[in-house]
């Protein structure tokens, strides 16, 4: 295809800027090299604008932009939360240089390896993403040492919080509410995407090899690495075993230890978490901890990290329901503990007003026999279908 795409810049604070980037072909290749070379120029986000004929030759002016903004608005009708509504499963990390050439294998591969597990799930308003590399290093002990949770964390990416558009400039925020790394609770990553049949792309900002990392990112004149994540749509399941009065986002309420006896004991509590139900028939928890703190430097230090592993709880997988017996299996193809990846984990559930109770199997703790149960309140209800 020889057709030309222009991007004319929105400059935050100058009104229009005076550039304008030709592209070839609409080929996803070709706009990924766009982007990279915008973001290599700084020229800030995008908006690319199809053209019938010829090549615009510079930022035009508000009655000229007229016509793009009346496409602009006719695109938004469509409610872009609905696209993005499901679960996603990762099935390839693109990786391309500075100026948007693939980049071969053998060069910076602890970057968008190949081979993880990753979900990403959205409801409408809320999103929540696991990714974890390939070939985990598990444990000998059921606890993991500084360096074993070192390893653990920085193979694992997890995150979760809320979501917004920007249908004009082609990105969505993730506000992050809780994150594995803890700098990264508060903040918010601003990914390009792109829909292409059942396949959503995001393209986050540029990635920097370890020896140019620092605790703001990317060292000052760094070109870094361009990554563009690729999910699959993962269709809503057709198995009987799926309750819809789980489906949807569930926040953490509170946690109780009783006795034997019924007597309440006191427990750590949680200050946000996230569990999750999808029509796929997927689910996902995010749990952390009050107090966390930063790490010194970008990367963690192995008591740092299983600091943080002890204040984060993070698994992902299948989940089943036996109605009859009142119990949901919990599968966990992925978790932040590697000692724990292919377990199953089952718990007796109740429905409780907009509340789901769950319990997992009683406990011995310092040598008393402990029930605990969990309280979590519905943010949201999905369709089944």
């Amino acid at each position: 295809m020889n057709t030309a795409v222009d991007a004319c810049m929105a400059h935050a604070f100058a009104g229009c800027a005076r550039v304008t980037v030709a592209a070839r072909a609409l080929e996803v290749k070709e706009l990924s090299k766009l982007r990279v070379l915008l973001r290599r120029w700084d020229l800030g986000r995008v908006v690319t604008c199809m053209v019938l004929a010829g090549v615009v030759t510079g930022c035009q002016s508000p009655e000229s932009m007229s016509l793009m903004e009346a496409t602009d608005s006719m695109s938004e009708l469509a409610d872009a939360r609905t696209l993005f509504g499901g679960t996603w499963k990762l099935v390839r990390v693109e990786r391309y240089d500075q100026t948007g050439e693939p980049l071969p294998d053998f060069v910076h591969q602890e970057i968008g390896q190949a081979g993880a597990l990753g979900y990403l799930m959205y409801d409408g308003e809320r999103m929540a993403a696991v990714v974890q590399q390939d070939e985990r290093a598990g444990s000998a002990s059921d606890v993991l040492t500084p360096e074993e949770a070192l390893a653990a964390v920085e193979s694992y990416t997890a995150y979760f919080g809320s979501y917004s558009v920007d249908t004009a400039d082609g990105y969505v925020v993730n506000q992050v509410l809780g994150s594995l790394n803890p700098r990264g609770a508060g903040g918010d990553t601003q990914p390009f995407y792109e829909f292409a049949a059942n396949q959503l792309v995001l393209t986050p900002s540029l990635q920097c090899p370890d020896s140019f990392l620092t605790d703001r990112g990317c060292g000052y004149g760094t070109t870094g690495i361009q990554l563009r994540n690729v999910w699959e749509k993962v269709e809503p399941a057709t198995a009987s075993d799926i309750d819809s009065r789980f489906l949807g986002f569930w926040q953490i309420d509170r946690v109780e230890r009783r006795t034997s006896d019924g007597r309440e004991v006191p427990t750590p509590q949680y200050e946000q978490g996230y569990l999750i139900y999808m029509p796929s028939g997927h689910m996902m928890v995010h749990l952390i901890r009050p107090g966390r703190t930063f790490y010194e430097e970008a990367r963690p230090t192995a008591t740092e990290a299983a600091v943080a592993m002890q204040s984060y709880v993070s698994y992902v997988g299948s989940f089943t329901v036996d109605g009859n017996a009142a119990v949901v299996v919990h599968r966990r193809d992925g978790d932040l503990n590697p000692n724990r990846v292919g377990d199953e984990a089952f718990r007796a559930f109740e429905f409780r007003n907009d509340q789901l109770i769950l319990k997992p199997p009683a406990a011995n703790v310092d040598g008393q026999v402990l029930q605990r149960v969990l309280y979590w309140n519905r943010l949201s209800a999905l369709d089944s279908r």
